[in-house]
């Protein structure tokens, strides 16, 4: 942080996230002592307004239970401006080679490259995305790129609505760049595997730099856990719970019948890993003859709690497991972030990225 900074006055930063259902919310402010969350929360807003892909389906009911919580946040932090993360699943992402042509620069080749692919295979009209891409290759032929396209219509539609419940809109991301770009200390060329285990679905994705590169939604999450053991062992949901708080996913029962149905209703989310790398590998990245590759799997979410869920997902993708570190990726001093539970940083890692991200930046 700049010495000029202490000699003006700090807005807060405050962050929206779309995660399983969840409209999850932080506002940060930068303290002497730390970083202060002044308000976070959370709200489930129900099928009927928001699906299974985080679509908004019901504007009006959307916007009736976002003012509520908008009203409070407003009267407590007097934030009135957000930056918003989206899911990954939202984004489309593609790779294709580009020509040189060689009487245009290489930005302008790119663009009318990526047009004309999205026209041919019909992914989205040109008025209609949000484009960011990466060159992963450069020859003397052109260039390999990976592209991530966000629909604009969606992104419109979720600022006016974000603007009706009287928040305005300032920046939004898709979740694991956002991840990325705030918590990931990411060497030139490096790539990693990231995991956000939610309550009804996890997110997978692949991150070379600060790029998603690959990402696929997985319809697993911690109730799939809790039905589960419920089936199995013919319990109430309240004694589920208590049986994965104590014992977590690999000692759950002495019946190893029980972990065999756990490891399968797992096995979607490991298998995704294993495609995914697969997939990926047979691309080359940044200098020709090195692949995608990564030996690190990092995974935050709400299930990040449940016992041996972590080292279970490194032993079975025969990679380095281990929960987000939020100050990873930042080079200052490791201000502790106060009034933050540290299991609610991993449940909040989405919005709580995005608001690390732009604190430093949000001034009078």
């Amino acid at each position: 942080m700049s010495i000029f900074s202490l000699f003006k006055k700090q807005k807060p930063s405050l962050a929206f996230s779309l995660d399983n259902g969840f409209v999850r919310w932080i506002c940060l402010m930068r303290e002497k002592e730390g970083i202060q969350v002044i308000e976070y929360g959370s709200e489930f807003f129900g099928a009927d307004i928001i699906n299974a892909q985080d679509s908004i389906i019901d504007d009006a009911a959307f916007v009736r239970k976002l003012r509520l919580i908008s009203e409070k946040i407003i009267a407590s932090t007097k934030a009135m401006e957000a930056n918003i993360v989206i899911p990954d699943h939202q984004a489309v992402m593609f790779h294709t080679h580009v020509a040189k042509v060689d009487d245009k620069q290489m930005g302008d080749v790119i663009v009318d490259h990526i047009k004309a692919y999205c026209q041919i295979n019909q992914l989205l009209e040109l008025t209609e995305y949000i484009c960011e891409y990466d060159i992963i290759l450069k020859t003397d032929f052109g260039y390999d790129i990976h592209v991530t396209l966000v629909p604009k219509l969606y992104v419109a539609h979720l600022a006016r609505l974000f603007k009706q419940a009287g928040i305005a809109v300032r920046h939004i991301e898709t979740a694991h760049h956002a991840v990325a770009k705030s918590c990931l200390n990411i060497k030139n060329g490096t790539g990693y595997a990231l995991v956000s285990f939610g309550e009804k679905q996890t997110s997978v994705s692949l991150i070379h730099g600060e790029h998603l590169v690959s990402n696929e939604v997985v319809a697993v999450g911690v109730e799939n856990i809790y039905k589960t053991v419920e089936r199995f062992l013919a319990v109430s949901r309240n004694d589920a719970m208590r049986i994965i708080q104590r014992h977590g996913v690999l000692k759950t029962h002495p019946d190893n019948g029980l972990l065999s149905e756990l490891y399968l209703e797992l096995a979607p989310i490991y298998r995704t890993i294993d495609r995914q790398l697969i997939e990926l590998g047979q691309l080359p990245y940044k200098i020709f003859g090195h692949r995608f590759t990564t030996n690190d799997l990092i995974v935050y979410g709400e299930g990040v709690w449940i016992k041996g869920l972590v080292p279970f997902l490194g032993e079975r993708t025969n990679l380095l497991a281990w929960e987000l570190d939020v100050w990873a990726g930042h080079h200052e001093d490791r201000a502790p972030i106060l009034n933050l539970p540290a299991v609610d940083t991993l449940t909040y890692a989405e919005p709580l990225s995005l608001g690390l991200l732009y604190l430093d930046n949000e001034f009078d």
